[in-house]
């Protein structure tokens, strides 16, 4: 903030020019005591993140050059320009999240690349910019695979009737970490949005025991957890008088005490358009 610009208003306060050198001073000191105060500190803060930004620009320079420097020289061709224009303009914005920075380096490399010429595709630059580093990541875990067994948790009712407690539940082998796999769900839904993967509970993967995959994640077991504490809420109210406005909720917890927790499988697999993605991009 330059205090100085507030001279011109206190000359027509304090009378034209002995009202400017009157204030001149003390708006000196005031510009001073703001720089001490606050204006060094943004000013540091500021060279910081250019700084940090430099770094991560010659990151970012250092992964396309690596990405490059493999492509056999009678591979090298000029550059598309729906390709690479794109992906540096979109890439600028994404130089801080070094799995997606590494997407782009790669994106950027295949178009100088004649060997990928008939896979890269303009689209991808799109892609790239719609991801989150958890779905580089979890498109990485698929490419390892090609498929994953994945799951649906359901109450099943003692009628037979269905209702959904959890979907999109992967393997923990597969992803770990528990705040990561709260997000899998969107992550997935996205993924699938962009066509690159693909869900089907009309089929499971062959030799994957789902039963002794699945009942070990932190969904199946705070599903189970959640049954046994209804359970137990209706077994000690079960033989009391509960007021009538109250005989639909009993009703309810009498049917999640009768139910079961059952594990629907499917399948998570990449689609034709996601191999030829992270054939480029992973």
């Amino acid at each position: 903030m330059d205090f100085s610009s507030l001279l011109p208003i206190a000359e027509s306060i304090a009378g034209g020019a002995i009202g400017a050198g009157t204030l001149k001073g003390p708006l000196k000191s005031l510009d001073d005591w703001w720089y001490y105060n606050f204006g060094s500190k943004t000013e540091l803060a500021r060279q910081k993140a250019e700084l940090l930004n430099a770094q991560r620009l010659e990151a970012y320079k250092s992964d396309i050059y690596e990405e490059v420097k493999n492509i056999p020289p009678e591979n090298v061709k000029e550059p598309k320009l729906d390709i690479i224009g794109p992906a540096l303009e979109a890439s600028k914005y994404y130089i801080d999240a070094p799995e997606l920075r590494k997407m782009f380096a790669k994106l950027v490399a295949s178009s100088v690349d004649s060997r990928k010429e008939t896979t890269t595709r303009s689209a991808f630059v799109e892609f790239v910019k719609q991801m989150s580093p958890l779905d580089a990541k979890l498109l990485s875990i698929l490419t390892a695979s090609s498929s994953l067994p994945i799951c649906k948790i359901n109450r099943t009712l003692k009628n037979g009737g269905n209702v959904l407690l959890k979907s999109e539940i992967l393997p923990i082998y597969s992803l770990a970490d528990t705040n990561e796999r709260l997000v899998v769900p969107s992550t997935i839904i996205n993924l699938s949005r962009m066509g690159l993967v693909q869900v089907s509970y009309s089929k499971s993967l062959m030799n994957s025991d789902y039963t002794e995959i699945f009942s070990k994640t932190p969904e199946y077991l705070n599903s189970i957890q959640e049954l046994e504490q209804k359970t137990k809420a209706y077994q000690a109210t079960k033989n009391t008088e509960v007021p009538t406005q109250f005989s639909n909720l009993l009703t309810q917890l009498k049917q999640i005490a009768e139910s079961t927790i059952t594990i629907e499988k499917g399948t998570l697999s990449v689609t034709a358009l996601g191999k030829d993605f992270t054939s480029i991009c992973l």
